[in-house]
């Protein structure tokens, strides 16, 4: 995170429209959608998540912070779980299912 040269795309707004259920977790269009300009740097990643007040946690293995999530209240995605490492107790992938 500290040496990526990350570049952002401007996407328009009008296209996404929310997606997921039973509550929407992402927003997609369904049609191709062109840059409002070319890429732009993001620049510092660890800064622009310090001055948007976001927390940024180095976790060694994910599952125990998921499944502590999976069973609030807190609203997730985990779809890109798949690319996690597997849980150390069972070798599975995937995320425990969302509770109501």
């Amino acid at each position: 995170m500290q040496q990526v040269r990350l570049y952002a795309y401007r996407l328009p707004a009008a296209p996404f429209r929310p997606f997921g259920q039973p509550r929407p977790h992402a927003m997609v269009a369904v049609e191709p959608v062109a840059p409002l300009g070319p890429a732009e740097p993001v620049g510092d990643l660890l800064a622009l998540h310090a001055s948007a007040g976001i927390q940024l946690r180095l976790l060694t293995n994910l599952w125990g912070f998921m499944d502590a999530v999976a069973t609030s209240t807190l609203d997730f995605s985990g779809i890109r779980l798949r690319n996690a490492t597997p849980r150390p107790e069972t070798g599975r992938t995937g995320c425990a299912p969302m509770q109501s």
